[in-house]
């Protein structure tokens, strides 16, 4: 993704702003540099999809509400790399929402603990993934599904070729916009 989209922009401004958060202390607490946010909030820059989630993990948001005005359709991706789409997110509480997770031959996907109690559940549509946290990595190919709780850090590694994979996360909490 050349430059976050303005409704990231837009998105991220306003719950910073809402949270009362001056860009320092967004920075300090999303282990981020002030240089960078500030450069996302100008609407430049070329934020890692790792950058973005841990931006709405701090928040207290999703990763979609960032992302998006509206479900599904929108993609965030890396040079070379892989990309998420959002493909469905649900309004109801428990939040439950859904994305398409593309990975290219032998790339991986740090991502850090989400709030606490949020679970994954990833089905490996296509390719070869080892996914979940260090203490409960699976190999899932085809068909397979492995869930483990999110709020520790986790990963996906594309093993063996191109790998696609339905990732859905399940908030068991009120979220904003629930």
């Amino acid at each position: 993704m050349p430059s976050p989209t303005p409704v990231i922009v837009a998105n991220l401004r306003r719950f910073r702003e809402a949270r009362g958060y001056s860009l320092s202390a967004l920075a300090e607490r999303a282990a981020i540099s002030k240089s960078t946010l500030s450069q996302l909030e100008a609407g430049h820059g070329n934020p890692t999809i790792e950058t973005l989630w841990t931006l709405a993990n701090t928040l207290g948001v999703t990763f979609s509400e960032l992302l998006a005005e509206d479900i599904g359709g929108v993609t965030v991706g890396e040079p070379g790399g892989g990309q998420v789409q959002v493909v469905a997110r649900g309004r109801q509480s428990p939040r439950v929402e859904v994305y398409l997770m593309q990975l290219a031959p032998g790339e991986i996907k740090h991502s850090r603990g989400h709030p606490c109690g949020v679970r994954e559940r990833v089905m490996v549509v296509e390719g070869t993934l080892r996914v979940g946290t260090t203490r409960a990595l699976a190999v899932c190919r085809p068909g397979e599904e492995h869930a483990f709780a999110a709020d520790l850090d986790h990963r996906y590694e594309a093993l063996l070729g191109a790998t696609q994979a339905m990732v859905t996360i399940l908030y068991p909490y009120e979220v904003e916009g629930a």
